[in-house]
């Protein structure tokens, strides 16, 4: 795969003849699009703010099968997850994607839930052994306290593989596909009128700072905005189809040192849910709550409570950790779109996804889904797109052939490499610059960027004083990294480039001094003058403001003696 042009470039003032628009620049839109500049589609996708801007920056961090749903009998859903994880674990994002081990305790007033779940688990865990060769075996009493101390004590326990995922940096990787097959992609581009006439959308676009608009005509308009999708239909004047709204709460604890590399699930002191503990880098992601929503989509944040709920469970399963509210550093919340379902609470909703297909107007629209199934709905909306299109031109028009077919499931994301590559390149460089950069450097570098990695080691090397160039975070990110993000990845605002160019503003403890160090870095690539380089810190800091205000809850809240648990 040959790079072309840098992620997000501009359109010019002349009308563009597309045959798919695609409207959002998450996970769900970024799938879309790779698939259709695989397939050979001419593609725009447009996002009104940043690229994976809304929900899918704001996940727990999960790559998963879907554990959950065996006991609803939801047996498809389940298959179709672990074959979509195993793709992406295997094939599609290897160097973006781990394996990740979760432990499920239990007491001895669970036993026969014990032995329900085991057996689910055991069907749901020899998938995983026969592709992998990772089992799941139980673990009990002595075993369990000896890999485990930091947990309050348990009879047993069962133990299951799924992964996790740099959810934002995939996001930006299958984006990256997308433009290097000739895909256009544009954040900051907004809606601004549609109209379907003469069997074409006709649509206006308009870019941030930008003085002129953008006209497209597209054979096929597809709605990807997730969340927004009931605005979207109404900006192209369609009915909008009816989703719920769950919103799910993060709580970010700094890494114990204790804690060890495995995902323990555990449950809410107030409502019994499951809860997942998970190491994520420096922290400890705990979560994730699940209510409904009806509030302002840019502007979700988690609550005194469900901060309270996620920090109380917490302390009631690691007491020996002695948490207290100055290891709490931060709180993230996103709002999962939903397909409408009868009967159940929201813990129990599942993640299904549905494609609506509207032939006359040419209009798909992709409603639900997760993460993890973010490649399979790509790939049945753009098998209903070629539908619409065959029916216009039939020769023009035939069914993907199988080799595409094969990339379509099969083909690494952009700048990524398979296992074995990665592996060879770390060694390479680790061999090259020994003596210049730390293995763990390098590492970083070919774990997040892949092939693109060796050029940016080669501007390290190359800058002056390249030993001190770390932005001081106890973090492996660089100047010339971040340098290297901004120049190829379309950083239009500061916050774009600490929360999902990097996760910097999650991970690392970001006051005013570094906040403007990493904002004259990218000023420096981005031609910004010292007044726009004020605006951008403030609005960091502003951003930062609301999120602190989001986990301040009472002193007797966080000082109330922690009761024995419920356990699991």
């Amino acid at each position: 795969m040959v790079q072309t042009t840098k992620l997000g470039s501009s359109l010019t003032p002349h009308t563009e003849d597309v045959d798919c628009l695609i409207l959002g620049g998450g996970i769900t839109g970024a799938g879309i699009a790779r698939d259709a500049a695989i397939r050979g589609l001419k593609t725009i996708l447009v996002d009104s703010r940043d690229f994976a801007s809304g929900t899918s920056h704001l996940t727990s961090k999960l790559i998963h099968g879907g554990l959950r749903y065996l006991p609803q009998g939801k047996f498809k859903l389940v298959i179709e997850g672990v074959t979509e994880r195993d793709r992406l674990l295997n094939q599609i994002a290897p160097h973006l994607v781990r394996p990740l081990r979760f432990i499920v305790p239990y007491s001895w007033s669970k036993f026969v839930n014990w032995l329900t779940t085991a057996a689910g688990i055991h069907g749901y865990g020899f998938l995983e052994w026969w592709r992998s060769g990772r089992g799941c075996p139980p673990l009990f009493g002595p075993q369990l306290r000896r890999q485990f101390p930091y947990l309050r004590a348990h009879p047993f326990a069962v133990s299951y593989w799924d992964a996790q995922a740099s959810d934002a940096r995939l996001v930006i990787s299958v984006l990256r596909s997308a433009e290097c097959l000739d895909a256009t992609i544009l954040n900051y581009t907004t809606l601004d009128a549609a109209r379907f006439a003469d069997n074409r959308w006709h649509c206006q676009l308009s870019q941030e700072n930008a003085n002129h608009s953008i006209d497209v005509h597209a054979r096929v308009v597809i709605n990807a905005t997730g969340p927004w999708s009931p605005d979207t239909a109404q900006k192209l004047g369609v009915p909008a189809s009816e989703l719920m709204w769950i919103k799910g709460s993060h709580l970010l604890l700094r890494r114990f040192p204790e804690f060890g590399p495995d995902a323990i699930v555990i449950r809410s002191v107030r409502d019994r849910r499951l809860l997942w503990v998970i190491p994520w880098e420096t922290r400890l992601i705990v979560g994730t709550t699940e209510s409904r929503y009806d509030g302002d989509l840019r502007n979700v944040r988690a609550t005194s409570d469900e901060v309270d709920d996620l920090f109380q469970s917490f302390r009631r399963y690691f007491p020996s950790l002695n948490a207290s509210t100055e290891d709490i550093v931060g709180t993230y919340a996103g709002v999962r779109p939903i397909v409408p379902q009868e009967g159940d609470k929201e813990n129990r909703l599942s993640r299904r996804h549905e494609i609506l297909v509207d032939g006359d107007r040419r209009l798909v629209t992709v409603n639900g889904g997760k993460l993890t199934t973010f490649r399979r709905m790509a790939e049945e909306t753009i098998d209903a797109v070629e539908s619409i299109l065959r029916m216009e031109t039939p020769s023009n028009h035939e069914l993907t052939p199988p080799k595409v077919r094969q990339r379509l499931r099969n083909e690494i994301v952009w700048p990524g490499q398979d296992r074995p590559q990665i592996e060879n390149l770390s060694r390479r460089l680790n061999e090259q610059f020994a003596n210049r950069l730390q293995t763990s450097s390098i590492n970083h570098l070919v774990r997040l960027y892949g092939s693109d990695a060796e050029a940016i080691v080669e501007t390290m090397i190359g800058a002056e004083g390249s030993s001190k160039n770390s932005i001081d975070l106890q973090l492996p990110y660089t100047s010339e990294e971040l340098a290297y993000l901004c120049r190829e990845e379309h950083v239009v605002h500061l916050l774009d480039l600490l929360k999902r160019r990097t996760p910097l503003y999650f991970l690392g403890k970001l006051d005013c001094k570094t906040i403007r160090r990493i904002a004259e870095i990218a000023a420096t690539t981005l031609n910004w003058d010292s007044a726009r380089v004020d605006r951008e810190c403030e609005l960091v800091e502003a951003e930062m403001e609301a999120d602190r205000r989001s986990i301040e809850f009472s002193t007797r809240a966080a000082a109330e003696p922690v009761a024995a648990p419920v356990l699991v």
